[in-house]
């Protein structure tokens, strides 16, 4: 009886033990896949006597390279085991930070959903451009017939009282098509680095953009839900469309020293990063609103960074107002629109019908432009507010884990908007 009681603590005990390194380590038993280069941060006294560069060539070797500030980014060969060289960095107590370079993913759908028929004008028929009501705005582009989700979110209505300036929308995605028609004169890549351009191969932020700002009331394509805000595009992902905590951070900063006043990400993870938080908070308290999307994996799950404090996380809807399937349903879904055949600008000068969370959060970007075009001395906070409690609630009463706060409004924000500019 004592060698099976001895026995017992001794599993108890290593199960403890295994408990105890994982929560050490924390997220460094994601899988392998999700990350393939660590972020680290030497401690403060480190700092401040100037061996930050031989402390990180010691542990990282020549490869290491600097982030922003004190933050460097390890790569992992094929032969490193992460979480090994995650311990080895914990040990040497040198380091105040240590965590992976998380993968995020571009929260589109590939497959094909046809809501709508695209309905074009013909050469000879002639386009509306006066107003429906006093209040109701209808642009001449010839698919704007197309475009159901501008519409379902009141856009004609807000259009009757502001059509946007040239406020500077940061785009964080695959770049955009800046030849696109839609989009000519609409795209900057910013300054002070080499690596933007204006190139995108993949389509997902050409079709973000779109959304956001295309060229209106130009008698082609589509409209914008802010005709005149302006896309500063900083491309974040690699090749296959993928980005990491290491490049929206550095984007980040770019952005601000651009003059953007919202942010746009529609990728997300469902992996916490200290260090993607302090970036964010850094750029929240700079004055920008970030919005980004509530995730694609139709689960519910918190999804960064729209679960970090005051950013709009945008879940999708359909043509009858209910939870698209894939969208990810928890407390980070802040407000939602329509993500399903999205109708927008696409690369080669092209259009495309999207779906997706990606496609459902750059309407309430839009609409935070034309809310600052009404009252620019509003706070980022005080235009999220205007957000939330102009949306039509949806699902359970009050915020719920489904809708957040329900249905994006434009018309009930822009009025809401402009009692702000009247007190």
């Amino acid at each position: 009886m004592n060698i099976l009681k001895s026995k017992f603590k001794f599993v108890c005990g290593l199960i403890s033990t295994l408990l105890a390194v994982s929560n050490l380590f924390g997220s460094a038993f994601a899988a392998t896949d999700d990350y393939d280069s660590l972020i680290v941060k030497p401690k403060e006294i480190i700092l401040k006597s100037r061996r930050a560069g031989r402390l990180m060539y010691k542990y990282a070797g020549p490869k290491y390279k600097r982030i922003k500030d004190n933050l460097y980014l390890v790569p992992l060969s094929k032969s490193d085991n992460a979480v090994n060289k995650i311990a080895e960095l914990k040990q040497s107590g040198a380091f105040e930070i240590i965590e992976p370079d998380y993968k995020f993913a571009l929260d589109e759908e590939t497959g094909e959903r046809i809501y709508t028929k695209i309905t074009k004008h013909s050469e000879n028929e002639q386009t509306i451009t006066e107003n429906i009501t006093p209040k109701e705005v209808t642009p001449n582009d010839k698919d704007f017939n197309a475009q159901y989700y501008l519409r379902e979110v009141n856009a004609q209505k807000a259009w009757g009282i502001t059509v946007g300036d040239s406020l500077l929308v940061g785009v964080l995605d695959t770049g955009v098509d800046g030849s696109h028609p839609d989009l000519n004169g609409k795209i900057s890549s910013g300054t002070g680095s080499k690596d933007l351009d204006l190139n995108d191969t993949i389509g997902h932020g050409t079709e973000v953009s779109g959304i956001i700002a295309a060229n209106t009331n130009n008698n082609q394509g589509i409209a914008g839900v802010s005709w005149n805000t302006k896309i500063l595009s900083i491309k974040i992902t690699d090749e296959y469309g993928q980005a990491r905590v290491s490049n929206v951070v550095t984007a980040l900063d770019q952005a601000y020293a651009n003059g953007v006043k919202i942010i746009h990400i529609s990728l997300s993870t469902n992996q916490f990063s200290q260090t993607l938080k302090n970036a964010i908070q850094e750029a929240q308290d700079r004055g920008i609103l970030i919005v980004s999307t509530a995730g694609n994996s139709g689960i519910e799950e918190l999804r960064y960074p729209a679960a970090f404090d005051g950013v709009i996380g945008v879940g999708a809807v359909d043509e009858s107002r209910q939870k698209e399937f894939y969208s990810t349903t928890g407390e980070h879904v802040s407000l939602v629109a329509p993500g399903a055949a999205i109708y927008t600008t696409s690369i080669n000068s092209t259009y495309n019908q999207v779906t997706g969370t990606s496609f459902a959060a750059p309407q309430i970007s839009g609409a935070a432009a034309l809310i600052w075009s009404i009252a620019p001395n509003l706070t980022n906070t005080e235009v999220r507010d205007i957000l939330i409690n102009s949306a039509n609630d949806l699902g359970d009463p009050g915020k719920d884990k489904e809708y957040g706060y329900g249905l994006l409004n434009i018309e009930k924000a822009v009025e809401l908007a402009r009692t702000k500019v009247q007190k």
